[in-house]
């Protein structure tokens, strides 16, 4: 159960680093700091979706949730590379 925790866990802290990047990147007055911002944001958005993966592979997440979440998450990785 602790690795299940676990799973979860780095799920969420993955989702709230995206926010969290993104928020900052649109508060930034220097154009190039957001732009490599939302650049890592990208990043960021693929290794949640990798987390969600896991964690769907574990049986954490039902199979409706997992494909809402990934499509959701698949729609925010295309609209951040369109804003570079």
């Amino acid at each position: 159960e602790a690795l299940e925790e676990g799973g979860a866990n780095e799920l969420i802290t993955s989702a709230e680093e995206v926010a969290a990047t993104i928020a900052d990147s649109l508060t930034r007055q220097d154009r190039r700091v957001g732009r490599d911002l939302m650049t890592k944001a990208v990043g960021l958005v693929a290794m949640t979706r990798t987390h969600l993966a896991v964690a769907w592979g574990r049986g954490l997440v039902d199979d409706e949730t997992f494909k809402k979440l990934d499509d959701a998450y698949a729609v925010l990785s295309s609209s951040l590379q369109s804003f570079r």
